[in-house]
């Protein structure tokens, strides 16, 4: 248990959202694909083991992340009006829950360091979307991460990312680039873009679903955050 969740860390080092992730403004239904690859200081054993790809479902203004992580599967469902998010969690059949109030994201937002981003001219074309480069660095603790993302202002706008990994960006990120402070570089790339195909319905919490308790809530957010790891 203690292996898959820092591999979890790993790929989602920057923060778990995903509280994470975000909220949708323009009326765009449909699905995202990405594909994930790992270089740098990752041995190609434990790169094979990484998940190597995500699927972003989105209803107008809910989305749902779905991360399948070996026997675990993750989903992450965030409401755009409400400014609220849960999270899914199946571990081998048993299936938990828990939610972050708005109350919750805007104190964490709070706080945040605020992210400085340095928008670009460059673009490129990902998934048959051109888009934007930017810079989103995060200064914490003295030291400043930058991440690479090109994200494109057709599929939404900063909304989209509200309280997330990506927090006040102005647009959908298609490609970004995350490297961890031990030198492990993960690529996001979107490869597919399908419009339709999802219900409102499918962001609902299934009735086989059991919500943690706070105590429970809370060992599991630090184990996502990493800071449960020994």
């Amino acid at each position: 248990m203690k292996k898959t969740i820092s591999a979890f860390v790993i790929i989602m080092s920057v923060t778990f959202i995903f509280g994470i992730n975000s909220f949708a403004q323009k009326a765009f239904k449909g699905i995202i694909t990405y594909t994930i690859a790992y270089s740098g200081n990752i041995d190609p054993a434990t790169a094979a083991q990484q998940p190597k790809t995500m699927i972003l479902s989105i209803f107008e203004n809910k989305q749902k992340m779905n991360l399948p992580l070996g026997p675990i599967n993750i989903d992450m469902i965030t409401d755009g009006d409400s400014k609220t998010s849960t999270t899914l969690i199946d571990m081998m059949g048993d299936k938990k829950f828990y939610k972050i109030t708005k109350e919750e994201l805007d104190k964490k937002i709070a706080e945040e360091p605020k992210p400085v981003i340095a928008y670009k001219d460059e673009t490129k074309t990902i998934a048959g979307y051109t888009c934007k480069k930017a810079e989103y660095s995060i200064t914490k603790d003295g030291e400043t991460n930058t991440t690479m993302v090109f994200y494109t202002e057709e599929l939404g706008n900063e909304n989209l990312n509200y309280g997330g990994q990506f927090h006040s960006l102005k647009g959908v990120p298609l490609e970004y680039v995350i490297t961890t402070p031990d030198g492990i570089i993960t690529t996001w790339t979107a490869t597919e873009v399908k419009k339709g195909k999802v219900k409102e319905t499918d962001f609902l919490i299934p009735d086989d679903y059991v919500e943690l308790s706070a105590e429970e809530k809370e060992q599991m957010m630090k184990m996502f955050s990493g800071e449960g790891e020994e």
